[in-house]
């Protein structure tokens, strides 16, 4: 296998574990609502397959991944893709 090969293989490996921690985050927190007493937890177990069947099909679309793994980092308040953010230190 290529060095890039590697390197691409890796890229979608974290990728699909980003979806997926965002989709075990969605059915956490709808198994938690349900015990605070508010409903309709499916909505949010629907929500968490699709992420899993987007993560399982990550390497077919760019466009779709690119798009899951930003909107999933905002729900895990993974500040990285927030161009608002500033990166570098002041001196």
């Amino acid at each position: 296998m290529h060095p890039y090969e590697r390197r691409r293989h890796a890229a979608l490996r974290a990728d699909q574990e980003t979806i997926g921690r965002a989709a075990a985050w969605l059915r956490h927190d709808a198994i938690q609502a349900g015990y605070a007493g508010l409903t309709h937890p499916e909505y949010a177990f629907g929500l968490a397959s699709i992420l899993d069947d987007i993560a399982l099909r990550s390497g077919e679309d760019d466009a779709l991944r690119d798009h899951a793994v930003r909107v999933c980092r905002t729900m895990l308040g993974d500040r990285m893709d927030m161009p608002a953010t500033r990166r570098t230190r002041r001196r």
